[in-house]
């Protein structure tokens, strides 16, 4: 396997890429809490299921991988998107061959990868259903793409789990396949895919594999979540403020990598050059298509919109970028060499940056909480007391999550303000083995009377400890009661 830019040292491209992955689970070492998502996953994973009350299930089902096979930490979270995301990168340079030859679908596979977005955002948002979705997206296009062209049974199958899996991840994937089907009609040569029996097979055969989901989203309310993301009176500010969230996640999370592009067309070494192949202009048109439905939907429908979201739409932006930028073929070693280090450079500085800042200079108030000591503390004066239990950890979302999955056994955790909506939470299995009532800094006797009524507060426990991997003198406090089981 030839090398792709770091003259003298003869690194193929799966090791480039494999190295610049490594980067978010080296941060992940000095933030080892999971993030906010990320710890209602984990916890949620315990009893998983076909719907949520906030999404399809696929996050859930992760949470329960890792909950399974290893430890609630952001290392074994992140070890695991990244695995997904180099299956995505894959498929990435799968679809750029597709136009392009080997050497330049590499150099823009690598130059993806050291992007913000592979480079330290698994670390905040691992396994949440935005950041899942990219490779299944990414499948589905090859896939699209080879099942139009060759007509392989394979490939139509590819599409259809491809498909299913997304759709497990989050709704969005309605927006791409709406996209793609556009695209087949934007570009002449897969028009007649429309009368291959074959499409109306994988579509019947896509419906198959999402029907359980279907129909236990009825009675789990992940379809009115979604719903109710869409502000139809929204004032026109708050539109423009989503729609600036919109652009900012494509012009941070795929940083650096534009900002090489476009030095290198100043330098001459590139030119806008839009390939004529029909898969360029393919994903070009699926890119303009997934653009014009985000407007509508965050302008015209009022969508709140974090920059997260745009997390499936960044590879389909820069696939439309590579198939409009071309590298010129005399200047393209000099490209690839300047290119491949700067990334490099990057990659090091966000892992030395992120490694000072959290590890000396100061703390991540949420990524360096001192979960497993917490849990450990808390789990002892409960054996103390109770021969039994506790059947779950509850208070407020951070920690009742967080300090759930922590303890041994991990234990479900109950965002108290979202009881009744937590998969698998049984009252009655409360009231016979108890729980942990836990807040950060206090309790909040609103919310514990509103869901908790009659809670006893005559004996609460203050429990303070310093945050865990940074030299930063800090420490978090925790305020917790017992409801004392019933089985013992």
């Amino acid at each position: 396997m030839r090398s792709v830019g770091l003259e003298g040292q003869g690194l193929p491209r799966s090791a480039v890429v494999a190295l610049l992955l490594s980067v978010a689970l080296r941060l992940a070492l000095v933030l080892p809490a999971p993030s906010s998502d990320t710890r209602e996953l984990l916890s949620w994973g315990l009893n998983p299921s076909l719907s949520t009350p906030k999404q399809p299930p696929l996050m859930q089902w992760m949470g329960f991988l890792v909950m399974r096979l290893a430890w609630p930490t952001t290392f074994w979270c992140v070890a695991l998107q990244q695995a997904l995301n180099a299956l995505g990168l894959v498929y990435v340079y799968r679809i750029l061959r597709r136009w392009q030859a080997r050497e330049p679908a590499a150099l823009w596979t690598v130059l993806l990868a050291g992007a913000v977005y592979f480079l330290a955002a698994p670390v905040a948002f691992a396994l949440n259903a935005d950041i899942l979705q990219f490779p299944f997206w990414a499948a589905m296009a090859f896939h699209a793409l080879r099942a139009f062209e060759t007509r392989g049974v394979r490939h139509w199958a590819a599409l259809a789990l491809a498909f299913a899996l997304a759709f497990y991840a989050k709704y969005t994937v309605a927006l791409w396949v709406v996209a793609l089907a556009v695209a087949t009609l934007a570009v002449p040569a897969y028009r007649r895919v429309w009368g291959d029996v074959r499409l109306y097979l994988c579509a019947a055969a896509a419906l198959a594999l999402i029907a359980p989901h279907l129909v236990a989203a009825q009675h789990s309310g992940a379809v009115g979540h979604a719903t109710g993301t869409l502000y139809l009176s929204a004032p026109l500010g708050a539109r423009l403020r989503n729609l600036s969230e919109l652009a900012l996640g494509f012009v941070a999370y795929l940083a650096p990598a534009w900002i090489w592009v476009g030095v290198a067309v100043v330098r001459g070494q590139a030119r806008w050059a839009p390939a004529p192949a029909p898969a360029a202009q393919f994903l070009r048109a699926a890119a303009a298509a997934s653009l014009a439905m985000l407007l509508v939907l965050v302008l015209g429908l009022g969508f709140k919109y974090p920059s997260r979201y745009d997390s499936p739409f960044l590879f389909v932006a820069w696939l439309a970028l590579a198939s409009c930028v071309s590298f010129a073929p005399e200047r393209f070693a000099a490209a690839r060499r300047w290119t491949t280090r700067a990334t490099a450079a990057f990659a090091v500085a966000v892992l030395a940056g992120g490694a000072l800042v959290y590890g000396v200079v100061t703390h991540h108030p949420r990524q360096q909480e001192p979960l497993a000591r917490a849990a450990e503390a808390i789990q002892g004066q409960w054996r103390q007391r109770f021969p039994c239990g506790p059947a779950y950890v509850m208070g407020d979302f951070w920690s009742a999550y967080g300090l759930g999955i922590s303890f041994t056994p991990p234990l479900p955790g109950v965002h108290l303000i979202e009881m009744d909506g937590v998969p698998g939470y049984d009252p009655a299995l409360r009231e016979k083995y108890g729980a942990v009532v836990v807040y950060r800094d206090r309790l909040n006797p609103a919310e514990i009377n509103a869901a908790l009524p009659g809670l006893d507060y005559s004996q609460t426990y203050r429990l303070t400890l310093p945050y865990a991997r940074t030299f930063a003198h800090a420490a978090i406090t925790y305020e917790y009661v017992f409801l004392p089981p019933k089985a013992c």
